[in-house]
């Protein structure tokens, strides 16, 4: 099922997992909902609520929400590499807890990728604790039969002072949807 609004031509799908969800790009109207889901899902890092407003507003367009009777229960936000055109760097990635495991995250990140043709590469940072991302991005890889490299990109001593584990810079692609 497909959704058209007149206003920038947003798209909606709803979740193969459950067809009561529906995938979009966000609005303004999602930022505190954004904020609120980021907020109870540590530990993920929380940015103010004008940054994810920013996200809904000019990066809508590399960024997806799951919504369930007009609740923000999925996003993932995510730019176009300005050094890679045909990359989406995936920032942050939130499921909220009742919904886990439904493959939504997912659904998140190819409904970017179909939105965005010209990209066929992702890249992230995670650390090495983080399993929940190591595995939705392993799914990706394994889905698409791409390649994958991994690689530090930030220190824990280095970049961040002891105050964050390391980052390590995953790359997937190419992925052909």
């Amino acid at each position: 099922m497909l959704e058209y609004a007149l206003n920038n031509m947003a798209i909606a799908v709803y979740s193969k997992a459950n067809k009561s969800i529906k995938i979009t790009q966000p609005s303004k109207k999602y930022a505190l909902g954004i904020h609120g889901l980021i907020k109870k899902s540590p530990p993920l890092d929380l940015n103010s609520s004008y940054l994810y407003l920013l996200q809904s507003f000019y990066f809508s367009n590399t960024c997806a929400v799951a919504i369930l009777n007009e609740k923000v229960i999925g996003f993932v936000s995510g730019f176009i590499n300005p050094k890679k055109q045909n990359s989406l760097f995936v920032w942050q990635v939130v499921i909220d807890e009742k919904f886990r495991g439904l493959g939504l995250g997912v659904e998140l990140i190819e409904f970017i990728l179909k939105k965005n043709r010209s990209l066929d590469h992702i890249e992230t940072t995670v650390t090495k604790e983080n399993h929940a991302s190591r595995k939705m991005f392993r799914k990706i890889y394994e889905k698409y039969e791409s390649n994958i490299s991994e690689q530090v990109l930030f220190e824990k001593t280095k970049d961040f002072m002891g105050q964050h584990e390391s980052e390590f810079l995953i790359k997937i692609g190419p992925i052909i949807i």
